[in-house]
């Protein structure tokens, strides 16, 4: 069973930066920004900078939107680039169903791309390929032996003066 926990742990600086930025987004939907609250803030995907690219983070929020219309349950979502170890915004939205959040942000988040050599058809191929050569080695070998010990077995005609030629 995986743990329940997730074993990145962020810098509160990073924590604050994301909660203001979720809070800031519910504003400028027109949401009041004394009675909404941001229920869950979250990372969900997290892929750390490296030498050769950038990195990424996605967090999902939760929260209770207050708007002139009453109270309502809101799904949000920030993308930010890592660049050089600063947070670049990529974007940031609000949804009212968790499914929309998911059908936008989807293509953010790379499947975890699976090695060629990590897929089991690839490793059955590698198998039956090794297990042929074994094979086709072991048939070679076995006819190699019973080759020799057929022509070294053989009876030879017997050299007499009379079947032998001199020069």
């Amino acid at each position: 069973m995986p743990p329940e926990t997730d074993p990145i742990q962020f810098p509160r600086q990073i924590w604050q930066t994301v909660t203001d930025l979720a809070r800031n987004c519910l504003v400028e939907n027109h949401f009041c920004s004394e009675q909404s609250r941001i229920e869950n803030l979250r990372c969900v995907h997290f892929v750390g900078e490296k030498e050769s690219s950038y990195g990424l983070q996605i967090w999902y929020f939760e929260a209770i939107g207050v708007d002139g219309n009453g109270r309502r349950m809101l799904y949000g979502a920030l993308s930010f680039s890592i660049q050089y170890g600063l947070l670049e915004t990529k974007r940031i939205a609000v949804f009212e169903e968790a499914n929309q959040r998911q059908s936008v942000f989807a293509p953010d988040q790379p499947q975890n791309a699976t090695s060629l050599w990590d897929q089991s058809v690839t490793r059955f191929w590698v198998r039956m390929a090794c297990l042929g050569v074994l094979v086709g080695a072991l048939v070679w070998s076995v006819g190699a032996i019973s080759l020799f010990q057929a022509e070294n077995d053989s009876p030879k005609a017997p050299l007499n003066s009379l079947t032998q030629t001199t020069p």
